[in-house]
């Protein structure tokens, strides 16, 4: 059965939970579809799973965050919303798995960098575009110096280019690349091993290394008063934002 547009679809299947978002075009998330999100993940049917399957439906995985969001008077119930999924994600007892497909932009390639391992077809792209709106993704900001260092950051961050899967994976953005119609089963058979071997040390293994690269919340909070008190409060800071949604070139004001 098809689940309504804009909503997540839970299903386990024994030890397996599979976590599904739907909100076509381009699975673009708002506030709404977070939140939703984030209670999903919270719930008993993910919690108790040996392994968490991610996946956005009709073979999209997401295209980020609505841009309206962005805007002021969303911005900070996004940024909350956001933060609440990255609280449940991480909280999982067991290993996250991500399911990529079609495009992995913006907010989605930063909710994807949130899973433990992540596989994706070869056909998908990924790419952190914000730098074309004139603000920056700040989870990727606080993550990727750490986990890809500084010159692959700053090449995401700086340039706002589309990259392909096998790029991705040699920026060890996703855990392996299958070809065009093999996801399912790659997925299938990953998710078969993990649920062979005991959940206790599953779990105390993604402590452990939760230990080794434990969430980025204090860099977070250093980037995000940046990017609210210092980008946001800038002449024309929503320029670049409300010329996407009016679907016009930007005008910068004079540096």
């Amino acid at each position: 059965m098809g689940q309504e547009p804009g909503s997540v679809h839970v299903s386990r299947q024994g030890d397996r939970a599979t976590v599904v978002w739907d909100r076509p075009p381009a699975q673009v998330f708002d506030r709404a579809l977070l939140q939703n999100l984030a209670e999903r993940l919270r719930g008993e049917p993910v919690r108790s799973a040996k392994v968490v399957v991610l996946k956005g439906a009709r073979g999209r995985w997401s295209a980020g965050f609505a841009v309206e969001d962005h805007l002021p008077d969303g911005l900070p119930g996004m940024l909350a919303a956001f933060r609440e999924v990255l609280t449940a994600l991480w909280s999982i007892p067991g290993p996250v798995l991500a399911q990529v497909e079609g495009r992995c932009l913006g907010g989605g390639l930063e909710l994807l960098t949130a899973c433990d391992l992540a596989f994706a077809s070869a056909s998908a792209s990924f790419g952190q575009p914000e730098i074309r709106l004139g603000v920056f993704p700040p989870l990727a900001v606080a993550l990727y110096g750490q986990s890809l260092g500084p010159k692959r950051s700053a090449e995401l961050l700086f340039l706002g280019e589309e990259i392909p899967a096998a790029r991705a994976e040699a920026f060890g953005l996703v855990s392996r690349v299958v070809p065009d119609g093999q996801l399912e089963a790659t997925i299938g058979q990953a998710a078969d091993l993990l649920s062979g071997y005991r959940r206790e040390t599953l779990v105390l293994l993604k402590k452990a290394l939760s230990r080794i690269a434990p969430p980025p919340w204090g860099r977070l909070d250093q980037v995000e008063r940046i990017y609210l008190e210092e980008l946001m409060t800038l002449p024309g800071a929503e320029e670049g934002l409300r010329a996407f949604l009016e679907k016009r070139p930007p005008l910068w004001p004079p540096s």
